[in-house]
């Protein structure tokens, strides 16, 4: 039998465990918390390179250049989420391209994968997240379609 003194102790054994469990358990999370594994930069060779943020994506071109992508710069038709979808789902982004379709089909080898969607005006991005360091991009312009590694720099 548990007596009463050590009873007192268990009790507040447990409102000490509980009451720091609490804040994190109602902490909110979003795309841009720490655990976010899109954001930071990313290049596709030399001269090719993009940064990815909570919210938008940062194109830097050889030139020296950089293009956020937005609202005002997708003349208004401006999309920008994380998801996870299926590697048919990612696949089927090019239907009327069969190699390329059947490229994604062979490269993307798990059930599912993390994504971030940027839709542009009349393109859009599909960035695939193969793990921490290499992201495989698929841009869109209307059917056509064409796909690029990236690696984290």
């Amino acid at each position: 039998m548990i007596s009463h003194r050590n009873l007192k102790r268990i009790e507040r054994i447990l409102a000490v465990a509980i009451a720091g469990v609490i804040p994190v358990a109602c902490a909110p999370t979003s795309p841009s918390s720490v655990g976010n594994a899109f954001l930071g930069d990313w290049t596709a060779g030399e001269n090719a390179s993009i940064t990815i943020r909570a919210d938008t994506v940062v194109q830097h071109q050889p030139d020296g250049e950089n293009t956020t992508l937005s609202s005002s710069t997708c003349r208004g038709v401006f999309r920008f989420a994380y998801d996870r979808r299926s590697r048919e789902a990612l696949a089927s982004l090019v239907p009327r391209q069969p190699d390329l379709h059947r490229k994604l089909s062979d490269l993307l080898v798990e059930s599912s994968y993390p994504i971030a969607e940027l839709d542009c005006d009349r393109g859009d991005q599909t960035y695939v997240l193969l793990n921490n360091h290499q992201l495989l991009a698929i841009y869109r312009d209307g059917d056509i379609g064409v796909i690029d590694w990236l690696t984290r720099r």
